[in-house]
């Protein structure tokens, strides 16, 4: 027996209306969240335990890269703002995992480079955003 005797003209139909549709529907996140929109201005804020200990403007590193160290109970996080994206450059020795600085670069609001070792936390704010909020 042939799957063409099983499927009728209706059922292919269907199929292929469903497979267009979870396309467009994986989609459409890349559309509304993919890059900053026009006048937004990105600020990377770091925070480490309660306390907010740096804010600085990634428009500034479009000209040269800014690198500052970051000291915590466990030792000293490198972080790189360049090009308008982040990230944990290196991440101190005593760290066993390093997700921190696997994760990679950061260039828009939502993502979270966290550190648990060393109660740091890196993210991307935007001026003006319409988002309030977001979870994963």
């Amino acid at each position: 027996m042939k799957i063409n005797d099983i499927l009728t003209l209706y059922d292919k139909i269907l199929i292929g209306f469903v497979i267009i549709l979870s396309l467009i529907l994986l989609l459409i996140p890349f559309y509304y969240f993919g890059s900053p929109a026009e006048g937004e201005e990105l600020i990377l804020k770091v925070q480490q335990g309660d306390e907010l200990i740096k804010t600085v403007a990634v428009a500034d590193s479009y000209d040269e890269p800014i690198v500052f160290e970051v000291e915590g109970p466990i030792g000293i996080h490198t972080i790189e703002v360049n090009q308008g994206r982040v990230r944990v450059q290196e991440a101190p020795a005593d760290d066993p995992l390093k997700i921190c600085e696997k994760t990679g670069w950061v260039d828009r609001e939502g993502p979270i480079i966290v550190c648990v070792p060393n109660s740091l936390s890196l993210w991307l704010e935007s001026t003006n955003s319409d988002i309030d909020g977001m979870s994963w």
